[in-house]
This record gives C-alpha cells, structure tokens and sequence, in this order.
C-alpha cells in the first residue's frame, strides 16, 4: 500500500512537472473548442501569447474566424502586418521616418511560422505589411478558420511598438483583417506621419502569460483571476467590437488606481516617479468621460486604461486605452490636462465613430482637438484659454502653411513632415468646430454631434457623415460653412445665407 501510496504521489508530482514545462513550452498552441457567430463583426481573433520582457520577444498562435462579407466570392484575403514595417530600416530612410523611428532604431517584427485554413496548412506572401493568404472558392456570407503561428520581436524605435527600460509597447502588432473597400482589398502601406490604424472592429480573446511579478493593461477587460504558475502567470482578456487590441507589460514597480465613472473603470497606472502627479490627470479623466458622455452620448467600453509610456511623443489612442509621455505625466505640469482629455475623447471620435485616418485625418483629430477644447472651457477655463489663442495664431498662418498646396483635408501620405500635418490638423482643423459653436452654441453643437455619433456607431464616417448631421441639425448652410475651411478658406458661419 505504502508503494501505491508512494508510486501515485510520485506519479503526480511528475505530471506536475510535465504539465508546468508543457505550459512553459507549448501552451501558445492553446485551441479554442467553440466556434463563434459573427453577427455585430465580421471577425473574431483568439490569441494565445506569452511575452519574454528579458529578451523583448514573444511568441504567438492566433485563430481567427472571419466572414467573407465583401459582396462577392474571394480567392484570397489579406492581413495588415503593419509591426513588419520595421523589419528592414534600411528602406525607412525619409525625413519623416527618421523622426518617427528616433536616433537610435533597432529592427523588429512577426516571424511567421504556419499559417492554416480550414485545418489545412497553405502557402502565404508577405510583402512589407502586407499578408497574402490564397483561399480556394471563398463564397459569400462564408466563414472560414484560419490559424497564425509566428514570433514577435519588438522592436526599438520613438513609436508604440517598442520598449523602454521598465515596459514594453504592443500596439499595431497582431495580424488584422484588411479592410475591403469597393475597389478591393485596402494596402495600407503604414505612413510615418498620422496614425496608421486602420481597422473594422472586432472581438479579440486574448490569453497572455508574462513572468509572475509583471503588469499589463490592454485593450478590453479582464474576465478573471489569473492563473499563476511557479515563476509565470496567464490573463485572459475580452474586447467586444474594437478597432484593435493593444497592450503594454508593465515591471513590478507599477501601482494602479481605478476607479468607476458612469460605468466606466478608469484605471491609471503610475510609479514613484508619478506617484504625487498622476492625481491630476486621473480626476482630469473622470471629468472627462463625465463631459462626452453627456454631450455626445455614451462610451459603450467598461474600462479605459492611462498608461505613462516612451518620452517622446506626447499621447497615443487605443479602445479601451492611452500610452501618454512619462516625463510629462511624471511632472503634474496642467498642461498635460489636454492630452489626457484628448486621447479619451478620441474612445468617441476613432474607437466607436471610426473614419479613414489616412485619407481624412482630420475627421478624427481636429474634431477631437475641438472636443477636448470645449471640455477645458468648462472645466479648464485658463487652459481653454490657451489652446483658443494658439489655435487662432495658426489659423493666421494659413497663407503660409498652404503656400505648398496642403489643406485641412489633405490625407497624412500628402504631408512632408509632422510639422505641416500638426499645424493644419490639430491647430487649424478644429477652429472648424470652435468659429461654428461661437454662433450657434455649444448646446446646438453638441445635437448635431450627439446625432453624428448615434448614427455612425462602429462604422467607417466620412465627411458626408459628418455634413449630414450638421446639415440636419444646425440648417444646410453648414456645407459651404465646411467645405470652405476644409479649402483653407476660413469663414464665418451665415443661418440662412444673412
């Protein structure tokens, strides 16, 4: 007895073992057993990855389930892999593209390993960020499994798919469904100038296991406890209909508060650097979502994570998500009031109402920028002040900015620099909205925007979207009214031609 007693102890310390190296080793080939129905998107991504912070790798399998909704039978589908653009630096040699990598790149990228569909496994190009994948006989309304099997390398550059000394930066860097447009598959070539997302929203699973004393906040919510091993722990995470899945991990020296606003968790991270500052962004934030919900109707996401990140830019926008400069956040300057407000106004404008940020770039950011201003004239009033008079000092400059042909409409790929695009955009684009509320008020402002946002919901808006509800709301002489800004032409908004 004793000996059966002893062998079966044995028996399951062994399988222990096993167990734990067989989740060391292989559990990034975990299956997901149900297959699910896509009704609100048109794809579901499941992920399983774990994250080696020493070594600034990772290692991934992705099961995507999508939809062939494009109107007409395919023979193969693309993905954008727009975390390869950084693959090869020696191509990335523009002006524009040495400020965006910084003095010091290094390379990065996915290396992928197997590629199935349907179970079967096929052959598949990539051609710089872009995923080819051949299908025999795609039908209409026909879903089909396809399975992702690649290595990641993080990069190191001045963007958000990078690292700094205590974190590591994932945004843009899973495989996502190209859009369909009705000239076909959109190439999007990743501009070094504007944001290069673009996306149909989506469901993403995401499991992620990193060493046991780390941190992470991502896109989405956290389902559950995680399961901790001997030296590692796995998160699972739920994002219902997001335009991407971000996330960074974060070294033990980060501390969160979080806290509920309008159903919301606002969860701000912070370190000892940050810890007698973050106070004030983080009581910014609820304000804010407080103000847009109220003004343009409400955030349908339960979470929305402030994260300090890379010194080099001031914020960056995710569902569910902003990386913001740790040397401004660490400072408590007001100042950084707005770019907090900013990146959350944008869970309005790009995360719910979505448009083309590479062709319209200003239907999200200078609306945004608008927004954030009319939050600081009510909660901000000396910062509100601020931003109105640097907005109207660039609007001056317009002669000079658009001596080269750019205008407020102008796509990101039609910018020399980052200078011209921000001048235009984030200065003169949201005096679009601002001069439009100086004559009919912010009450009417926030109708016409409240419609604009119910009726675009999840969808691509465009600046006829946009004219629609202005026109519908506010009267038709808000067409010209735009038009003629959107030409660098500023005017003054006339009711009915007096």
């Amino acid at each position: 007895m004793k000996t059966i007693l002893w062998f079966g102890v044995t028996f399951l310390l062994l399988l222990g073992v096993v167990l734990y190296f067989f989740h060391d080793e292989t559990d990034f080939l975990q299956t997901f057993s149900s297959n699910p129905k896509l009704e609100d998107v048109n794809t579901v991504y499941k992920v399983d990855v774990e994250v080696y912070p020493d070594k600034k790798t990772a290692k991934a399998y992705m099961k995507i389930f999508t939809k062939n909704d494009t109107g007409r039978k395919q023979d193969k589908i693309y993905f954008q892999v727009l975390a390869n653009k950084f693959s090869d630096l020696d191509k990335l040699t523009s002006e524009a593209w040495r400020d965006f990598l910084g003095p010091h790149p290094e390379p990065g990228g996915l290396g992928f390993t197997k590629i199935t569909v349907d179970g079967a496994v096929t052959d598949f190009k990539v051609n710089d960020t872009m995923l080819e994948i051949p299908i025999d006989n795609w039908e209409e309304n026909e879903t089909i499994e396809l399975t992702m099997e690649f290595d990641i390398n993080v990069p190191f550059n001045e963007g958000t798919f990078s690292y700094t000394e205590d974190n590591i930066f994932f945004a843009n860097w899973l495989p996502t469904r190209t859009v369909y447009e009705k000239d076909g598959w959109y190439m999007n070539e990743f501009q070094p100038i504007g944001d290069p997302g673009y996306n149909e929203p989506a469901d993403y699973f995401v499991s992620v296991t990193v060493p046991k004393e780390y941190h992470i906040a991502t896109t989405g919510i956290e389902k559950s406890a995680p399961i901790e091993y001997e030296t590692k722990k796995t998160y699972k995470f739920e994002a219902e209909k997001v335009r991407e899945f971000a996330m960074c991990v974060m070294d033990p020296k980060y501390k969160i508060k979080s806290e509920n606003v309008d159903g919301i968790m606002i969860r701000s991270w912070y370190t000892p650097e940050s810890e007698e500052s973050f106070e004030i962004y983080h009581s910014a934030a609820k304000k804010a979502f407080e103000h847009f919900n109220q003004a343009f109707g409400e955030n349908p996401y339960d979470e929305f994570d402030i994260v300090p990140g890379p010194k080099t830019f001031t914020g960056m926008e995710y569902p569910g998500m902003t990386v913001v400069n740790s040397n401004h956040y660490n400072s408590g300057e007001s100042y950084f009031i707005s770019t907090i407000v900013h990146e959350i106004a944008h869970q309005w404008w790009y995360a719910v109402v979505g448009n083309h940020p590479i062709e319209e770039p200003w239907l999200d950011e200078s609306l945004t920028n608008y927004s954030t201003l009319q939050f600081l004239k009510e909660h901000y009033p000396e910062l509100a002040s601020y931003h109105a008079g640097r907005y109207q000092e660039i609007t001056e400059q317009l002669p000079e900015l658009s001596k080269s042909g750019q205008s407020i409409s102008t796509p990101t790929s039609g910018f020399p620099n980052d200078e011209l695009y921000a001048a235009l955009i984030y200065g003169v684009g949201p005096q679009i909205f601002n001069k439009l509320e100086e004559e009919i008020g912010v009450k009417k402002m926030n109708e016409a925007l409240a419609h604009y946002y119910e009726n675009n919901q999840f969808a691509f808006a465009t600046k006829d979207d946009l004219l629609d509800s202005f026109r519908k709301v506010v009267g038709p002489e808000t067409e010209t009214y735009f038009n003629q800004w959107l030409n660098n032409q500023p005017v003054e908004y006339k009711e009915n031609g007096n």
